[in-house]
């Protein structure tokens, strides 16, 4: 089982999993990431979502399981069901689209495979973890907090692997910089990903927000402080428009919706 000792109450839940550090993508404050390496860090920003998500949940199951009234129970079940989504949908996206595309504008075909197969690896127990909160979800069964964080420490050391390996995969594809400009790549690659989730009303109520309350501006001494890369305004009315649909499920998140770390409240 991973240790959880440690202060959680502002401290951007770096336990029971560690957070990628931006070095592992190359990006320093006085010497900022380019090419395939500014690439990276934008995954790096992404996988520290999944990894702060998952540390705020596993730190929280038993003491809502056990203290939680049925709403807490409920909301929690909410924002846990919401980050299963999000990360199955992101290797989905990953697999049918980023990595065939990274491969044809490369010329290597199964350069990325290596990725791929590491998603089988924790497949099974990210399945189980789905499956179960859905049966909480719809009062199938009970919110048990312990079974919860044994299905958790079955599939996320695997999967914490994966997410730093693949980080150092994309850090080099610079040797492929003659073929594509990765920078400008990803962010017109993420663009179009982004514009086709936020269609459905499901992915801009309980995905979305996710990207912003499992942010966190001051890691690291605001390095990736200008995430998500949006003007002012534009944040303000997505928030006003998509993230008080569930505005309870979002207390349990690591941080609020300016990114900013908050007290989670059953830790």
């Amino acid at each position: 089982m991973a240790s959880t000792n440690e202060s959680t109450t502002l401290s951007g839940v770096t336990a029971p999993f560690a957070l990628i550090e931006p070095s592992a993508a190359g990006d320093k404050l006085e010497d900022r990431a380019k090419g395939a390496s500014l690439m990276a860090a934008e995954m790096c920003i992404v996988h520290n979502c999944f990894i702060r998500g998952i540390n705020a949940i596993y730190l929280q199951c038993v003491n809502v399981a056990t203290k939680g009234t049925e709403q807490d129970k409920v909301d929690f079940a909410g924002f846990t069901g919401a980050w299963g989504q999000m990360i199955e949908e992101h290797h989905d996206i990953e697999e049918t689209d980023v990595f065939p595309e990274i491969n044809e504008l490369t010329g290597m075909p199964g350069l990325m495979d290596a990725n791929v197969e590491e998603h089988r690896v924790f497949h099974d127990g990210l399945s189980s973890f789905t499956a179960y909160i859905e049966k909480v979800k719809k009062g199938e069964e009970a919110l048990d907090g312990d079974k919860l964080r044994g299905i958790i420490d079955a599939f996320m050391p695997s999967l914490r692997d994966h997410l730093e390996h693949e980080i150092t995969t994309l850090v080099e594809l610079e040797k492929y910089s003659d073929k594509c400009d990765w920078a400008a790549w990803f962010t017109k690659k993420g663009g179009e990903i982004a514009s086709k989730g936020m269609k459905s009303s499901k992915y801009r109520s309980e995905v979305f927000p996710l990207a912003f309350c499992l942010h966190d501006k001051t890691f690291a001494g605001g390095i990736w402080a200008s995430f998500p890369p949006l003007p002012w305004l534009a944040t303000v009315v997505l928030r006003w428009l998509f993230m008080g649909t569930h505005k309870a499920w979002w207390r349990f998140a690591p941080c609020d919706l300016a990114s900013q770390p908050q007290k989670m409240p059953f830790v």
